[in-house]
């Protein structure tokens, strides 16, 4: 696993974009949970998918909880990314948890539902908050990072004290075990005492945001705070390309 030295006897993992490494000096401290709170259309899953990319090319199991998007939708936003999903699956490198499917097994169609493994079938009206601190305990025997996508479903339809208490436990694990790990949630969607009560108990926040300029959207990354690190005082620019996000690395005035 490559760890970047950062000078100060601590060691930075590489979130996978490769912009963002270069402002965090390397990356981010280890045992660290990052809220990623972005405006909707700022392009957060494509981030996520970026993140997952760069811990299984760093020799990092990975672990994906999607309660948002149903799992053939990620494989397929990946393999769009040139990345060999089925080979890390099939490895035990990821793991894709599916959340989404267990919600809508009664709605949906007979022939959409048909052809799901017994294993799925037995998620189905499995409580998605249970599936979620099962998900984040869950003893792992290699170095690894996870992601939530997104923690804005579980803030629609638990309490917050409920959500809160599944965060912290996430964290503590993470500490634990020296794990990075990305929490996506939209912005605008919670009321304010909502988020700043994440961003309170996250140890890092990035906030994707968007502006129009002209007749242009100009997407602007914040990095608001990150454990035990100094973070630029400015919101940068990015914009995506094929490749993924990528942050500016010139100034420009706005």
């Amino acid at each position: 696993m490559d760890f970047s030295f950062e000078g100060n006897g601590g060691y930075r993992v590489p979130t996978g974009i490769g912009g963002l490494d270069i402002q965090l000096g390397g990356g981010v401290p280890t045992g660290t949970t990052i809220l990623v709170l972005a405006e909707p259309g700022a392009n957060a899953d494509l981030f996520a998918r970026q993140f997952v990319q760069g811990g299984l090319f760093n020799d990092e199991d990975v672990y994906y909880f999607s309660s948002e998007h149903p799992v053939q939708e990620i494989i397929s936003d990946m393999q769009d990314m040139k990345l060999d999903v089925r080979k890390y699956i099939d490895s035990g490198s990821l793991e894709l948890i599916d959340a989404y499917g267990p919600r809508f097994y009664n709605v949906l169609p007979k022939e959409f539902t048909s052809t799901i493994s017994a294993k799925d079938f037995l998620k189905k009206g499995t409580d998605s908050m249970n599936m979620l601190k099962g998900t984040v305990v869950q003893k792992r025997a290699n170095k690894y990072r996870g992601v939530i996508d997104s923690i804005s479903y579980f803030l629609r339809s638990y309490p917050l004290n409920n959500v809160v208490e599944a965060i912290e436990v996430m964290s503590s694990v993470g500490k634990a075990t020296g794990a990075i790990q990305l929490i996506l949630m939209t912005s605008g969607m919670h009321d304010p005492i909502t988020e700043n009560n994440l961003r309170h108990i996250c140890d890092g926040v990035i906030e994707l945001r968007l502006r129009e300029h002209g007749s242009e959207i100009e997407r602007t990354i914040m990095i608001r705070k990150m454990r035990g690190m100094l973070v630029p005082n400015r919101t940068i620019p990015y914009v995506v390309t094929a490749r993924g996000i990528e942050l500016e690395t010139t100034t420009r005035v706005l």
